[in-house]
Parts: structure tokens; sequence; C-alpha cells
């Protein structure tokens, strides 16, 4: 579709960089959302988009993590089931990442401007900090220099540079509130030589952690628990997935009846998703039907969906329409004014369309896909996506719901269509379903 654009190898691609003089766009697909892929395809193939990649960048899509950029020795956090675009230089050196995928071309505007101005800048690159951390034996400033790098281009610093700044901080470090928030801004793992450094004195810790907005502790919590789980799903350890559960939990644990029910959720939600990255269906199966009977199907789809309404008409109402300033996008001159609305109906649908999804995808008991199909159906009436509806499809199917599910998996194909999707995969299991075969898909 744009074929113009790509490289045809890594290898390619930094030459051409190089001969040019742009950076390299690495658009990595996600290996389980088809969806997230076709999301992707729509953003980046508007021509905004285009225009930008072809003045500023040589581009290059894969199906999956580079090896290069994951492991311990490069020193940040990738994972492996990592989707979105990397921005690199020349040399092979990050200047900035996206994660995940949107159907918007202000994201990628948005990118590869900042990557395009970092590559421009006279600082200290990625190559060179790692360098000077290696040649100076991990000397306290050079892993902070380091740690302070890996955060700006959106990374996440590996757990052992925080161990070693943390043990290697000059002893008044401990009482220094800046350096007690910038341990806190690296999101340290629960229980980590860092984590414990940064709450050994409690009176400084609150001082310097409630200094911070609430916005900004929210989004630290979130990534503390990101990095911890993980940590858990590697090492396949239990108790400490309990540890980070427990540590979600209190997160939300005000003393209000409604914060309490919030992290009793995060609790349960944590061992799910804990059961789940370690391929543990016995328990996942074991925990999740009241989990979501609990906390998705007892929520009321009409007081969400009037509580959305309401939300957006005041947010609208504080848009100014007689005003022409905006943010401008250099690469491309032009001034948007953009306004951000997450209605909390789609947050529903998709975790239902998630549990529900998984369960079909772990078992043929009929008990337990009966139970997922309410899950769906109730999404539907949260909203209306092509992804629940060939949920929905397969549950049927796999039910024995034949002709119903060819009706339904005709919607999911129509619905991507509509928003000039790809329907390909949708339109490969409508194919199966009119056959009559058992299998349309690996479950």
């Amino acid at each position: 579709m744009f074929s113009f654009l790509y490289a045809q190898s890594m290898d390619d691609a930094f030459v051409q960089a190089k001969k040019e003089k742009k950076i390299v766009m690495v658009a990595v697909e996600s290996t389980n959302c088809k969806e997230c892929n076709d999301v992707a395809a729509k953003g980046i193939s508007t021509s905004l988009v285009k225009n930008a990649i072809s003045n500023n960048a040589i581009f290059l899509k894969v199906n999956k993590m580079p090896e290069a950029f994951l492991g311990p020795s490069v020193l940040y956090i990738l994972p492996s089931e990592f989707f979105g675009v990397l921005f690199l230089d020349a040399d092979r050196n990050i200047l900035d990442i996206m994660e995940g995928s949107s159907s918007s071309y202000i994201p990628y505007l948005d990118h590869i401007d900042k990557a395009v101005k970092e590559n421009q800048s006279n600082g200290t690159s990625l190559a060179e900090l790692k360098k000077n951390y290696y040649n100076n034996i991990g000397s306290f400033e050079s892993i902070k220099q380091l740690v302070e790098k890996i955060r700006k281009l959106n990374l996440e610093p590996q757990q052992q540079l925080l161990d070693e700044l943390t043990q290697k901080a000059p002893e008044d470090s401990a009482n220094s509130l800046s350096f007690l928030q910038f341990i806190a801004r690296s999101a340290p793992i629960i229980n980590s030589v860092a984590e414990q450094y940064l709450v050994k004195n409690r009176d400084n810790y609150n001082m310097a952690w409630y200094r911070m907005s609430l916005q900004e502790r929210i989004i630290l919590n979130n990534r503390i628990y990101v990095k911890s789980l993980s940590k858990a799903i590697k090492d396949k350890d239990t108790n400490f997935a309990y540890r980070v559960s427990s540590n979600r939990s209190n997160n939300f644990n005000t003393g209000t009846a409604a914060n309490m029910e919030e992290g009793q959720k995060a609790s349960a939600e944590t061992m799910l998703q804990f059961y789940k990255g370690i391929n543990d269906t016995i328990s996942y199966l074991r925990s999740v039907f009241t989990f979501y009977d609990r906390f998705y199907m007892n929520t009321k789809v009409e007081t969400i969906l009037k509580e959305d309404s309401i939300r957006k008409e005041n947010l609208f109402k504080k848009v100014p329409t007689n005003s022409t300033t905006g943010t401008v996008i250099p690469s491309t001159g032009i001034a948007v004014k953009t306004v951000s609305f997450t209605p909390r109906a789609g947050y529903y649908a998709g975790q239902l369309n998630n549990g529900a999804w998984t369960v079909y995808t772990y078992t043929k008991d009929k008990n337990h896909l009966a139970k997922a199909v309410t899950w769906v159906k109730r999404g539907l009436e949260f909203a209306e996506s092509p992804a629940l509806m060939d949920t929905y499809a397969r549950l049927l199917y796999k039910t024995g719901n034949k002709e119903e599910a060819i009706s339904w998996e005709q919607k999911a194909i129509d619905g991507n269509k509509k928003r000039d999707m790809t329907a390909e995969e949708f339109e490969k299991v409508l194919r199966l379903m009119k056959t009559g075969v058992e299998k349309i898909d690996a479950y």
C-alpha cells in the first residue's frame, strides 16, 4: 500500500538512513492482536504520516521485536511481546518509542517530530552513555546520567541499574527529596534494593512521594505494577505475585467502600494476569468466573452510558469554538487541537471481551463457554465493536449455534469495513463457518 517507504531489511534501513541522513522507523506488529495491526496500518497510511515518514525516516515493518533490542545487556526494558514503533538513529540507537497503535495520525506525527529533534540534538547519545557506564565501571554519576537518558526516551531502566545506583549513592542522598523522587520516578520493582532504599526512611519517602501530583503518582504506581508483575511471571513466582497483588490493592484502599471494592478488584485481576502469563489455565479458570460476575456483570449498562454522555457533553462545552490556536506539528506546519475522551463503556466492553476470548481459547467445557457468551453479550450492550462481534460469533459456533454465529461474523466483517480496516481474518473464519467444519481456528 505504501511500498515506496519500505526498506527491505534492518541492515538496509540503517545504510539508507545514514546515506540520506534520516531516522529509522520500525513498526513492530502485534503477534496476537490482528485488529491492533489493522489500526496501526490505518494510522500510518494517512497522507500526513506518509509525508512525514517520506521526509524524515526510512520505514520498516517487522512481525516481532528484533532480538538486538532485548535482554539485560541493553540496560533498558522492552518486552519481547512489544508492539508499536521504534524510532532509531542510523547507528541503531533508540531515539523514542511509541507503544501500541492508533488510527489517528497525530501520535505518529508527534513521535516522528520528537525522534527527529532527539537525533538532531547535541546531547549525549544513549550509546555514549552506555559506553561511559561500562568504562567508568558503573560510577554513581554515569549510572544516574544513563537512567535519566533511558527515561527521557520513554524506556524503563533495568532494575539492576536502579539497584546499583542506590548502592553507590552518597550517604546524604537518602535525605535528598529530589533524589528520592528521582528513584521513585524510575519505578523500582517491589521489594528490590532500590525500593527498599526508597522507603527506608518513611518520613522522607512520604514527603518526596506526596509532593508529586496525584496523576503522576497514579502513573508511577501503574509502571511499578507492570514491571513487578512481569518479574513474577518471568520467575513463575506465585508468592511474589501475591505480594504484587497486595501492593496494588493497597493503592486503592483509602477507606471508602468504593475504593476498597476497587482494591479487591485490582488484587483479583493481578492474579488472573499472573495465571494467564504463566499459562496456568486451571488456576485461571478456577478464578475468572467469580471475578467477571462480581466486578463486571453487576455494573448497570445504562448508568455507565449516561455518565459517558454527561462527561462528553461537559468536555466539549469547555472547548473554545472561536480560537485559532493549536499545537503545530513541525513536520507539516499544521496546527491541530485535540480533545481526548475515553468512554468508560468502551473499557467495560473491552474487559468483558478479553475475559470471554481467554475462556474461548482455554477450554471446550460447554458450561464455561456458556458463561463467556453472557459476558460478551453484556459487552455488546456497552459498545458494539467488531472485535466483540467476532468473539461472540466464535463462541456461538463453538457452542453449536452455527447459523447465528455466521450472522454475527458477517456483522464483524461489515463493522471493520465501515471503519476502513481490513477484515481478512474475520472473512477467513466466516468461510470456515460456512463449510461446517468443527475447527475454525487454533482453539
